[in-house]
Parts: C-alpha cells; sequence; structure tokens
C-alpha cells in the first residue's frame, strides 16, 4: 500500500489536504487547551501534517504502514519519531491528542474486520489519551458514490476507479500510477488495490460514546477543509474524572 510510486504521487499531487487541514487542526487542539506535549498522528502519511504540529511545538510520534511515506516523512519531519507498522495494532504511548487525517482508520489489510477493528483502535485511543485529550480522525462513509478520476502532475499520471464492493462491504478503489523513469523517455507502470470501510457517522457517534468519549461531527478541517458529501470527521474528547 503506497509503493515508491503512489506514495510519491500523493505527496506531491494530493498534499494539500493535509496542509489545508493544519490550521483548522491546531485550533481544534488549541481550544481544548492542549498546547504542547505529545500528539500521535496515525497515518501519518508522508509528514505534512507531522511537520506542521512539529513547528507549533508539540511532540510527535507518526505511525504508517507505508515504508515509502515514512522516507519521505523524515525528510519533511525529521524531528518526529515515526513508527513503520498498523495503526491498528501499534502500541498508544500516553498522549495529550491523537488525529488520524485523511480516511486513515477506515484503511486496513482485512476488509471483513472493519468496525470491530474501530472500536478497538477507540478503546486504546481513550487508555492512551490524558483525561481532557483530543481524538480526531475522518472517515469515508456509505455515501461515497463510485467515480473515476485522472490526475497529472510533474513526471506523473494518476487513473483511480472507485466504487462500492458488495462483497465485502467496502468501497474500493484501484489506482494506476505512471511515472517517469528517471530522465528518460520511459514510463513506469503501477497498480495498486485498496479497500477502505464505509462506516455510516451515526455508527461511529455510538461507537465512540460506548469508548468513553464525548464526541460531535465536524463539517470540516477550519474554514479552508469542507468535507465533501461521502467523508466525515469527528472531535471526541476522553473526559476528566469529574466527567
Amino acid at each position: 500500500m503506497y509503493d515508491r510510486d503512489l506514495a510519491h504521487v500523493h505527496d506531491d499531487g494530493f498534499g494539500d489536504f493535509a496542509r489545508d487541514s493544519a490550521p483548522g487542526l491546531l485550533a481544534l487542539l488549541r481550544a481544548s487547551g492542549i498546547e504542547d506535549g505529545p500528539v500521535v498522528d496515525l497515518g501519518c502519511g508522508s509528514g505534512i501534517w507531522a511537520a506542521a504540529l512539529l513547528e507549533a511545538g508539540y511532540d510527535v510520534l507518526g505511525v504508517d504502514l507505508s515504508a515509502q511515506m515514512l522516507k519521505i516523512a523524515r525528510r519533511r519531519a525529521p524531528g518526529a519519531k515515526l513508527i513503520c507498522g498498523s495503526l491498528f495494532d501499534t502500541p498508544l504511548p500516553p498522549c495529550a491528542a491523537i488525529t488520524s487525517i485523511g480516511e486513515c482508520v477506515t484503511y486496513g489489510p482485512d476488509p471483513h474486520a472493519g468496525r470491530a477493528a474501530f472500536a478497538a483502535l477507540l478503546a486504546r485511543a481513550a487508555d492512551a489519551l490524558a483525561p481532557g485529550g483530543l481524538l480526531v480522525f475522518d472517515v469515508v462513509t456509505p455515501r461515497r458514490a463510485a467515480r473515476r478520476t485522472w490526475t497529472e502532475g510533474e513526471g506523473w499520471v494518476v487513473c483511480a476507479d472507485g466504487r462500492p464492493d458488495a462483497e465485502t462491504g467496502t468501497y474500493r478503489r484501484a489506482i494506476t500510477t505512471f511515472r517517469r523513469d528517471g530522465d528518460a523517455e520511459r514510463w513506469r507502470r503501477d497498480v495498486e488495490v485498496h479497500h477502505v470501510w464505509l462506516y455510516d457517522p451515526a455508527d461511529v457517534l455510538v461507537d465512540l460514546r460506548a469508548a468513553g468519549f464525548v464526541a460531535c461531527e465536524l463539517d470540516g478541517y477550519g474554514a479552508n477543509v469542507r468535507f465533501a458529501p461521502g467523508h466525515a470527521g469527528f472531535a471526541a474528547v476522553r473526559p476528566g474524572p469529574a466527567g
């Protein structure tokens, strides 16, 4: 998942979501009284949000399943501690906040384990967060429509075919990348197929409350990022001793 060429394409052509979300995410942290301390970034990708956290004075632990994404992240956010692994089983240390930006919690190696694995992650997050700690993330919902896209950048082209998969209950993305092979007039072709779990926002709120969070649905990450249909975000606080 997100091997060499797709990792490059994602960072080069689709990093604006994390970049534009950063001011709104920082505002959420500060509104919760979290001005510093450790933040865990699950699905940190190429480190755009991790770098913004470091610049704002936070300590960062980033987790991502893609070694190629982490190669980029280590260059962009050298002050972060970065771990290659699944966000569903990497141990979560005590922290002030946990974020997972760009639908990362909907990705997983087993397309049949979705909601149970997600609920277990929420319980682990609640255990790791300090009282008053904040969990922020976004998901793909059943409203995500089938679509085909074609995007190009300097030295690359990516074609994606996304549609609901009735057999697995997921959203299946077949992603074909073409990337120029060095300075030659040759292009490499690679294909990745991603299965993404679909979460009903009402179910997400139920699972957050079951894990002990006080939660709300977000319509975006600040003024710069508003969620499209089929994409939903959430902010959840772990209550203090008094609830």
